[in-house]
């Protein structure tokens, strides 16, 4: 049983661990994706912190209650919580509006959609681990 829970923890993290490297590289030293990639810096700890949780060979039961109990999920619960990418859109849709250049306003929309698709699918992997914590 306590092998099944943690075999599920693990994936669980190392998919999500996954996804928040992949936006982290993205958004890497851009100045305007600053605030995002460093929700997603405080998601890496979390995930760490968790990882490194499973690795203290607890029983079941303790290890789903240390899991749930822990500072590094409530973290990550926040993150999830917190809506980065939307502050970030307003913010660069209030700083497109002067430009009058079409071809720079339609570079900022792309970034912005693919911030977004990476932010969602790096979501997407914390409600599924968040999914696993409340099972």
């Amino acid at each position: 049983m306590r092998q099944a829970i943690k075999v599920k923890h693990e994936l669980r993290l190392y998919e999500l661990k996954k996804a928040v490297n992949d936006f982290i590289e993205f958004t890497e030293n851009l100045t305007l994706l600053h605030s995002v990639n460093e929700k997603a810096r405080e998601m890496a700890q979390a995930v760490d912190m968790l990882q490194q949780l499973l690795q203290q060979g607890l029983d079941a039961n303790t290890l789903v209650s240390a899991v749930n109990t822990s500072e590094a999920s409530t973290l990550l619960d926040e993150i999830v919580d917190a809506d980065a990418v939307s502050e970030l859109e307003a913010y660069m849709l209030s700083a497109a509006e002067g430009i009058e250049d079409a071809e720079v306003t339609q570079f900022l929309t792309e970034v912005m959609d693919k911030v977004e698709r990476k932010y969602n699918r790096l979501l997407e992997k914390a409600h599924a681990y968040n999914a696993l914590l409340k099972s």
